[in-house]
């Protein structure tokens, strides 16, 4: 069982005592115990709260024997109320754990994980292309580089990341592949860093769009150096600053 198989299952089955599940949480080096444990803090959240609305005894009896007379009626009222607002704080939480899950499985780093399966041959391709080559990838998606492209890059393709048009290249430094994903005029929010199914990254805002970089164990001085180096591809080179040796 892998990482994205056991986070789909816990997602669906939180409480599942499924002896591959368990044998996953306690062997994945990749962070998926603390996801399991994450799940169950949701759940127990859940239950918790279900656990504090207490439905009367007798409640069918009491409504059944209250249509006979107006107060009775009234105090029907009171009870359905009281009802409703019991069913709005269900709905809360349970809509809150709901957006939560739907917007982590589409935040632009789990549309990246996603979007590798497909993709793993390229991360053994070690031949570098031209930069011609690499230029194309960029014209096909309507934008060029404003700098020179970090060297030893091994594989451009227009892809889609989700909903998204990119570029998907791999940069091959100190025979590391390393894995950049950039969205033209797709806005982002603040840089990030992410760990998900085996994968190590971080989310990049430039100011055309959003670059993603990240690998399977590569060492965090090649990631920094190949996120440096796309982001000065794509905006340019950054310009030194005035009375700077």
């Amino acid at each position: 069982m892998n990482c994205l198989e056991f986070r789909r299952r816990i997602t669906a089955e939180p409480r599942s005592r499924d002896a591959a599940l368990l044998a996953h949480r306690d062997a994945c080096q990749e962070g998926c115990a603390p996801f399991w444990q994450r799940a169950q803090r949701f759940e127990d959240d859940m239950e918790t709260a279900l656990s504090a609305i207490s439905v009367p005894d007798g409640l069918a009896d009491r409504i059944l024997l209250a249509q006979a007379t107006q107060e009775r009626r009234r105090q029907v009222g009171h009870r359905r109320a009281w009802m409703a607002m019991a069913a709005s704080v269900l709905i809360a939480f349970g809509g809150v754990g709901l957006l939560w899950r739907y917007t982590d499985a589409h935040s632009l780093p789990a549309l990246a994980v996603a979007h590798m399966p497909g993709e793993m041959d390229a991360l053994a391709m070690t031949r570098p292309i031209t930069d011609a080559q690499v230029e194309a990838g960029f014209v096909g998606r309507a934008t060029r580089l404003r700098g020179p492209a970090p060297a030893g890059v091994t594989y451009v393709h227009d892809c889609t990341v989700g909903p998204y048009p990119a570029v998907h290249l791999v940069t091959r430094m100190n025979d590391e592949p390393v894995v950049a994903l950039y969205m033209p005029a797709m806005k982002t929010g603040s840089p990030e860093e992410f760990h998900r199914d085996g994968w190590d990254g971080r989310q990049i805002a430039l100011a055309g769009g959003t670059l993603i970089v990240m690998a399977q164990g590569a060492s965090r001085g090649t990631m920094d150096a190949v996120a440096r180096g796309w982001q000065q591809a794509i905006e340019g080179p950054v310009a030194p600053v005035v009375g700077q040796i």
